[in-house]
């Protein structure tokens, strides 16, 4: 057993030297998404990783994400000063088609560290620590793995840390400030509360809290008229719905979001360039649904 988990952990470190896809395919099952959802809830569980939440996107009950992280991801996410905890969560995506099966599909963990976490880290120890948590999760849901392969874009490493969609379009480092708080206590409280409350176009999947770092992270989906998530999936395709929700950023007393024109494409990077006004026009909607969420008042 133990040469079998260094032999994983060789192949997922040579396997982020060079280029990654996002998204690996664990396999298919005859059973429903209802069915999956609490089967992968139980298996993470049993293998000591946190799950944080679930959702079905854009209300379709054939979907479901489910968000769960583990230390060694939380550890390398918050160490990255510039706001690398927005890669402090996996996802799982359930997808059910007509046939009765469901798709099973996980977020590569290689891909997250490339595009999050950049050089701004321990460039070995973010190797080591992703494909130990790699493993951990393929170990963790080997009971549902079938024919398993990695799919979306393969796309090299040096491309994947400077990603930009277009020559004009933004990177990783041209995050949003939605809005900036006294302290880092008052921005927890003011986006609980509106959660809490209830925004017209969100609500809370998940959170994320690192009070001890000044840091939290809130996984939203998107609900009401501006019909976000259904422009999401139209756009990136159903087998994509594994990089959903988005997610609010608190660092210190700030709260952030990835620019849209960098979130959205970068879980599809084979999209037609055809495509950019739409990568806008979401961008925008994203924005200022999340706006509410951080200023929003009675």
């Amino acid at each position: 057993m133990k040469r079998v988990f260094i032999t994983i952990l060789f192949l997922g470190m040579f396997f982020s030297t060079w280029a990654v896809r996002p998204y690996f395919r664990i396999g298919q099952s005859h059973e429903s998404v209802h069915d999956l959802t609490a089967e992968v809830t139980k298996l993470l569980l049993g293998h000591d990783f946190e799950v944080l939440g679930m959702y079905h996107p854009n209300d379709d009950k054939d979907l479901c994400v489910i968000v769960f992280t583990c230390d060694q991801m939380t550890s390398m996410a918050t160490s990255v000063a510039d706001k690398g905890a927005f890669g402090a969560a996996l996802k799982v995506g359930l997808v059910g088609h007509d046939n009765g099966m469901t798709d099973i599909t996980l977020l590569n963990p290689h891909y997250i560290k490339q595009a999050y976490f950049s050089t701004n880290t321990n460039r070995y120890e973010a190797v080591k620590m992703t494909a130990v948590t790699d493993s951990l999760i393929k170990e963790a849901l080997s009971p549902l793995v079938s024919d398993s392969t990695y799919y979306g874009k393969d796309i090299p490493k040096e491309e994947l840390w400077e990603y930009h969609f277009m020559p004009t379009m933004a990177k990783y480092e041209d995050t949003v400030e939605l809005n900036e708080f006294s302290e880092y206590l008052e921005a927890i409280a003011t986006i609980k509360t509106n959660l809490l409350k209830g925004v017209e176009c969100c609500e809370l999947v998940y959170e994320l809290t690192f009070d001890d770092k000044e840091i939290a992270i809130f996984g939203v989906s998107f609900n009401g008229e501006e019909d976000i998530e259904k422009e999401l999936i139209e756009l990136l395709g159903i087998d994509c719905i594994t990089s959903m929700p988005l997610e609010i950023l608190v660092q210190g007393n700030k709260a952030f979001i990835l620019n849209g024109r960098y979130r959205i494409p970068v879980f599809k990077t084979d999209l037609s360039r055809s495509k950019v006004l739409k990568i806008f026009d979401i961008a925008s909607d994203v924005k200022s649904c999340l706006k509410t969420v951080v200023e929003w008042e009675d």
